[in-house]
């Protein structure tokens, strides 16, 4: 299991991979050397905006620290990075909130649906008093530091009809990530949640196995969503984040000038995909509405989602009192 694999072993798979990408001696050059890995397509925001900046940023300082960028799932995908990260098996991660969840539950809050009303509303949350205290108990327990915490945009809901009510979700196998939260975020929004991970989305929906699928607009554009589907129904049921990790036994190793340089470059790189998202999304809508690739559904009622997803999630969950303090302080 990939949990149990030894860093430097021999074998295949994750554990080859981690191997060659470093895990070996490194050059005595003076420079400390940090594998940054997540699982976002190269063309989205969260890579091509995100890590990539970070990486050019901390280049640029000149403070001895290198970050290299490991996209696309190469090293495993988001439980199995934290669980590399938990372990000592990797320096850096990206992963949002509903798997960090499977290590400090209240953090799950993050990804309950309509828990924020927007991205301005989640990114005060998250680097305020509540989110510190969060983020805290993630590092005190489980050697996790969060170094920034990136919007990652609006979740909408695709499918091959028009979904603007939460009856028309009766029956319907909405794809959600394989975590408990999102699950039930998903039977939270009326429909039935399906796992499924990631890199299988697309032949799921082509295939018809999945109904529909919710995510940001510039993540169905990369991942080619709108090819396999005909609806966006603008439900804007999450503002979704990911959060920018580092080891903490790591960041105890590093100076302070690599310290600052790294969460300099963390902070700068968060705004940069925020606009990136943002432009993305006007973009994408604007060039969709002119070739129909997909019917923009913006009549949803949304306040009927929000107000079932707000009496889901109002009891009977860890994270419940702290969904309520998040909603209601805005």
């Amino acid at each position: 299991m990939l949990q149990k694999a030894i860093c430097c072993a021999s074998g295949f798979g994750v554990g080859l991979i981690l191997m060659l990408a470093g895990c070996g001696a490194a050059p005595d050059d003076g420079v400390t050397r940090l594998r940054l890995a997540h699982i976002y397509d190269l063309r989205a925001p969260t890579h091509a905006c995100g890590a990539t900046e970070v990486a050019r940023r901390v280049r640029e300082a000149d403070v001895g620290l290198e970050v290299t960028v490991y996209p696309a799932a190469q090293l495993g995908n988001e439980g199995e990075l934290l669980e590399q990260l938990a372990t000592g098996q990797l320096e850096m991660a990206i992963a949002g909130p509903s798997f960090l969840a499977t290590w400090h539950e209240l953090i799950g809050a993050f990804d309950a649906a309509y828990a924020f009303d927007d991205a301005d509303h989640l990114l005060a949350v998250a680097n305020g008093p509540v989110g510190q205290e969060l983020w805290d108990a993630l590092r005190q327990r489980h050697g996790m530091r969060v170094l920034h915490t990136w919007f990652y945009g609006e979740r909408h809901i695709t499918a091959r009809k028009p979904v603007r009510r939460p009856e028309d979700l009766q029956g319907f196998r909405l794809r959600m990530p394989d975590a408990r939260v999102w699950l039930a975020t998903g039977e939270a929004l009326g429909a039935s949640p399906m796992p499924m991970a990631f890199t299988e989305v697309y032949l799921g929906l082509q295939q018809g196995i999945a109904d529909g699928q919710e995510n940001p607009i510039t993540t169905i554009q990369a991942m080619g969503f709108h090819e396999v589907q005909t609806h966006l129904n603008l439900t804007r049921h999450i503002q979704s984040s990911t959060q920018l990790l580092i080891a903490e036994r790591v960041w105890q190793r590093l100076n302070d000038a690599q310290r600052s340089a790294l969460e300099e470059a963390a902070q700068a790189a968060g705004i940069e995909v925020r606009a990136c998202i943002e432009r993305g999304d006007e973009e994408i809508l604007a060039r969709w509405r002119r070739d129909g690739a997909l019917r923009i559904v913006e009549d949803v009622e949304v306040e009927a989602f929000r107000a079932r997803a707000r009496k889901h999630f109002a009891s009977g969950y860890v994270f419940s009192e702290l969904y309520g303090r998040i909603h209601g302080s805005q």
